[in-house]
C-alpha cells in the first residue's frame, strides 16, 4: 500500500473532492496543503489518499470537472523522510 497526492490550485476544488469521496465511503481521504518540495508556488492545496483509491478519485475529478494539476506518488523512506514522484 502507498499513498498518492492530487494538487488542486484552490482549496474550494479539494475540499470540493474530499466531500465526494466521503459521501462514495471512501474514508481514508485527506485535505492537506501540499508539500514545499513540490508546489512551487506554496498556494496549493493537494487530496491525499490511498493509492488503491486513486482511480476512483479520478473518475469523480472527471465526472464533476474538478480539474487537478499533477499526481504524486508519496514515498516514505526508512527513517520517515517522504519524498514524492510524478505519477
Amino acid at each position: 500500500m502507498g499513498y498518492a497526492l492530487m494538487v488542486f490550485s484552490s482549496s474550494t476544488t479539494a475540499s470540493r473532492l474530499k466531500r465526494l469521496a466521503f459521501r462514495a465511503q471512501l474514508r481514508d481521504v485527506n485535505l492537506i496543503q501540499t508539500p514545499k518540495i513540490i508546489s512551487k508556488n506554496g498556494c496549493t492545496y493537494s487530496v491525499r489518499c490511498k493509492v488503491s483509491e486513486l482511480a476512483a478519485l479520478k473518475s469523480m475529478a472527471d465526472e464533476y470537472g474538478l480539474r487537478y494539476l499533477k499526481i504524486y506518488r508519496e514515498i516514505t523512506g526508512t527513517n520517515g523522510t517522504k519524498s514524492y514522484e510524478l505519477y
